[in-house]
């Protein structure tokens, strides 16, 4: 962790110089004086690799608008921190630039990606189960409509078992069985198999979608081992009134929310 916490140090006193004055001089930085190796890029964060630590990686989140911090402290939240189907977190650390403006920095352990076409994930092996595929293809086609603004998953799904009957209703409405030309469902033993991933995916959805935008795809899972792991459910934050009005709403009956909500700008 000594090349990890130079940089921090360095990078602070950077900024507190108004040396660094806007998101991208961080990354400028990282990649042309830090000994930290870039891995990949998204569009609000980019993931570094950490020498002499390759069981750790670093992600960088430069956006401002970026809601992933609201699900890592979610994640390193004590009672969370022994789910497997969530990413270890070791450390946050903020950078604030002298315009205000934050630059966040999270040590996490290292995952393996998940193989996705957009139509169906390819590893590990047990992705090629057919049951397992369907339970797969549910949970893309619920999840979807809650990547707009005002649709809360908080607000439509009480529980898990709710959770579950989308679920099977989802596929017995859209998927078919190929073979017998009958309704395609997830039948209960494998919701059974899976039953600590989606408790923890109730979880993850009644939290983050109270704050920003659920962005659930197939890429935003990786795998520790065959474990598969819930990575970067949200995208951008919701503007401050809009988070509230959605957590006033969560405990105000079903009929009622709609409207409320749509009174928001």
């Amino acid at each position: 962790m000594e090349i990890y916490l130079e940089t921090i140090e360095e990078l602070e006193q950077l900024a507190d110089a108004a040396e660094l004055k806007r998101s991208d001089d961080v990354s400028i930085y990282l990649e042309r004086f830090s000994d930290l190796e870039l891995m990949a890029t998204g569009v609000y964060a980019e993931v570094y690799d950490l020498p002499g630590e390759p069981d750790k990686v670093v992600k960088v989140c430069l956006s401002e608008i970026d809601g992933y911090y609201l699900f890592a402290q979610w994640c390193m939240r004590p009672q969370n921190q022994d789910n497997p189907h969530i990413p270890t977190i070791h450390r946050e650390d903020v950078i604030t630039l002298p315009s205000g403006k934050v630059v966040r920095f999270y040590v996490m352990e290292r995952l393996e990606e998940i193989s996705d076409t957009g139509r169906e994930a390819t590893l590990p092996s047990h992705f090629h189960d057919s049951d397992f595929g369907l339970l797969w293809g549910a949970l893309r086609t619920i999840t979807m409509p809650y990547a707009y603004n005002k649709k809360a998953f908080a607000h439509e799904v009480d529980s898990v078992e709710q959770l579950v009957d989308k679920i099977q209703d989802t596929t017995e409405h859209f998927y078919m069985n190929s073979a017998s030309s009958e309704p395609a469902i997830v039948e209960d033993q494998v919701i059974e198999q899976h039953q600590d991933l989606l408790e923890t995916l109730f979880e993850v959805l009644s939290h983050v979608s109270l704050k920003g935008v659920v962005d659930l795809h197939g890429g935003n899972y990786m795998l520790r081992g065959d474990t598969i792991v819930v990575t970067d459910p949200i995208s951008h934050q919701h503007p401050p009134a809009l988070q509230a009005q959605l957590t006033q709403q969560t405990a105000a009956p079903v009929n009622d929310r709609a409207q409320s909500i749509e009174s928001v700008e």
